[in-house]
This record gives C-alpha cells, structure tokens and sequence, in this order.
C-alpha cells in the first residue's frame, strides 16, 4: 500500500489572504506552476512543470487537474492526473494558526496504481508539494 502525501507549511498571513492566494484566477498559476486555472468547479486546467513549457502555453507532458471542490475559506480540491490513468485527489486546507496560517496538503488515491509502479512518481510528487508549491504559495501570500 501506498501512502497519502500528507504536508503542511506555516503562512504569516491571515486565513483570509491565504484563501485569496490559494483560488484566485492569476494567482494560483504563478504558486502552482498551472496553465488555464479558474475557479470554477468542473473546469480543467493543466500543472506544467516545464516553465519554459508553461511560459509558451504548451501542454505537452502537463498533468491534468480538475477542479473538484472550493469551500471557502476551508478547502480547496482537484484531481490530478494523466489522460487514460486513475484520478487522484489533491485537498488543501488553509487552518486559522495564531496570528497566521496553516495549510494542511493531502494527496490521495494511490491505491489504485501497482505500489512498484508508482512508489517514484508518488514520491517525486512529494518532493514537489514540498521543495516548489507550498514554498511557492507562502512566499506569494506573505509578499503581497
């Protein structure tokens, strides 16, 4: 069995401003490195690593997310996945912490792959929750 990728990162800025940062349309896009984002349950946009892919709007090798859940100013879901592969989960919950703020990531569902199979991709993505997109959105929510 493989485990959820379960993070957390402390934001010095109001729950408030955390949410804004999280789901904004122009904003989500430069913490979680995403094309086409916008906030509107149902609609696909695409996470591309590349930046210099996601600078010329190219697609190719994106993963595809859609957007699940917005529950103001508790959760924020989508799934992420590649065409034709099983569906996992991300949840992030921005959590009132003192003065500041707490975001609790989840990203579920990896017990639908072959544990040998996934076990590199589920911990390269773990890496990256970690080393890019949480340092990404706390940076952007405590500068702006």
């Amino acid at each position: 069995m493989i485990d959820d990728i379960n993070q957390q990162i402390g934001i010095a800025a109001t729950p408030q401003r955390v949410w804004e940062v999280l789901t904004t349309e122009g904003l989500v896009e430069q913490w979680l490195g995403c094309l086409d984002y916008q906030a509107r349950i149902g609609h696909v946009f695409y996470m591309q690593p590349d930046a210099a892919k996601r600078a010329a709007g190219d697609l190719a090798g994106a993963t595809h997310c859609e957007l699940l859940r917005l529950d103001p100013p508790r959760e924020m879901v989508f799934s992420w996945y590649y065409p034709e592969t099983p569906r996992t989960e991300v949840a992030i919950r921005p959590i009132p912490d003192g003065a500041g703020t707490r975001i609790d990531l989840v990203h579920s569902g990896w017990d639908q792959f072959d544990p040998e199979q996934i076990r590199m991709i589920r911990d390269a993505l773990a890496g990256g929750w970690s080393s890019f997109v949480l340092p990404g959105l706390k940076r952007l929510a405590e500068t702006q």
